[in-house]
């Protein structure tokens, strides 16, 4: 039987592994340095696993993680006053902070919509979304492996964007 750290260790590290690039790409957005923004990144997953157990229920993961990396990012601008990678003014940054979060949201409404929408799909379109997304195979090795032209393949895939592209917005 899991004991309740086991839970806890379980629960967590599922919504992150699911959800950190998204935290990640907050924190990118708004330190635009890769070393500071992992650094960053690394303190505010220890603190999310430090605060996850006295913090259940989380009803918004990453919008839990954005908060913890908030407050992260802010100790970090007080100790690079005056360091070239900062970017921003406070007041910026500021201001910043609530498009970055309903950007966030707005993603999430769209992903959803189009996980729908790759559901109706055809056996053959999904065929080749499978091929080229979710085994990262390159045109042409779908060219080659389907039998197909290289010219063929891009023509299918630009008809497979348009549709999902037509379905997302319509939804």
């Amino acid at each position: 039987m899991m004991d309740e750290q086991s839970k806890n260790s379980d629960g967590f590290l599922n919504h992150l592994m699911h959800k950190q690039m998204r935290i990640y790409a907050f924190i990118l957005s708004m330190v635009r340095n890769y070393q500071d923004a992992d650094d960053i990144l690394q303190d505010t997953v220890n603190t999310m696993w430090q605060k996850y157990a006295e913090s259940q229920p989380i009803h918004d993961f990453v919008a839990w993680g954005i908060q913890i990396a908030y407050y992260k990012i802010m100790d970090f601008r007080k100790k690079q006053k005056g360091n070239i990678h900062i970017q921003y003014t406070d007041q910026l940054f500021e201001k910043m902070l609530p498009v970055t979060r309903e950007t966030d949201r707005y993603s999430d409404k769209r992903l959803d919509k189009l996980k729908k929408c790759l559901k109706k799909l055809g056996p053959r379109q999904s065929k080749f979304v499978e091929l080229r997304y979710y085994q990262d195979l390159k045109p042409r090795q779908i060219a080659s492996l389907l039998g197909l032209s290289i010219l063929n393949v891009y023509k299918i895939m630009s008809r497979i964007h348009s549709q999902l592209l037509d379905c997302v917005k319509s939804t």
